[in-house]
């Protein structure tokens, strides 16, 4: 008993419904995310292994970063915050929703905040619903916390006195890179589509101020991935076309 949220791909509670989420998928998923650790009970060589441990949540207890494959669903119990958000990147990548026990939906908006509600409360977040839809698994520097990011671009300069480029904007320009292929592969998409492009431009004073706002953004949301400061730098020029 208890509260129990899920990430699930069940028909009757999921919005992108499919089959039940295997041991395969799972174990898959484990296996690829440095974050998480099978979790090897006294009773496996009885009950075998289903569970994982989330290794990276901020207070370290195994009861609160246990996720363990039940009849074809993710399951944690009373998860937090930090387990929530998770649980979200993890059902992105298997092509799932993340539900509590009484049907709300849990995800995040575009700025990296966590939500919940009833699916038709949710706000409709179309850039980045229909990227985690495609199973998208993050890679580079989008996959880096915001934090991570920050502490990366304050080093002051390379330890070799050949190398003329400080360490601080070579990295900026690094960061800023992966942001443009994200921009490269939304348009590629729309150019299939028909839809129209966005128009970035590749000018020293609109890069320095995309930058500022990357900056300013992970100084706000140190918790956030980087890509989610690339959302909220999209969403920007979205909302303020001329700017």
């Amino acid at each position: 008993m208890g509260y129990d949220v899920e990430i699930t791909r069940n028909p009757l509670f999921s919005r992108k419904p499919g089959p039940k989420i295997t041991l395969d998928e799972w174990f898959n998923v484990i296996r690829r995310d440095p974050e998480l650790k099978f979790f090897i009970s006294a009773d496996a060589a009885d009950y075998g292994v289903d569970t994982a441990l989330w290794i990276a949540h901020p207070n370290g207890k195994e009861s609160d970063s246990a996720l363990w494959c039940c009849d074809g669903q993710i399951v944690a119990k009373y998860p937090d915050e930090p387990l929530l958000r998770k649980m979200i990147i993890l059902a992105a990548r298997l092509d799932a929703d993340v539900v509590g026990d009484n049907g709300e939906y849990y995800e995040l908006d575009e700025e990296g905040t966590l939500i919940s509600g009833e699916i038709e409360t949710l706000p409709a977040f179309k850039e980045q619903q229909n990227l985690l839809r495609l199973g998208s698994i993050l890679y580079g520097g989008g996959s880096t916390k915001c934090d991570v990011f920050l502490t990366r671009i304050q080093e002051a300069s390379y330890d070799s006195t050949t190398r003329i480029v400080p360490t601080a904007f070579a990295l900026k320009l690094n960061y800023y890179s992966w942001y443009l292929g994200f921009i490269t592969a939304i348009n590629e998409k729309r150019t299939k589509d028909g839809a129209p492009l966005i128009q970035v431009g590749n000018a020293a004073e609109r890069r320095a101020r995309d930058i500022d706002f990357l900056i300013a953004y992970s100084e706000k949301h140190p918790d956030h991935t980087f890509y989610h400061a690339v959302c909220a730098l999209v969403h920007h020029y979205k909302n303020n076309p001329a700017s």
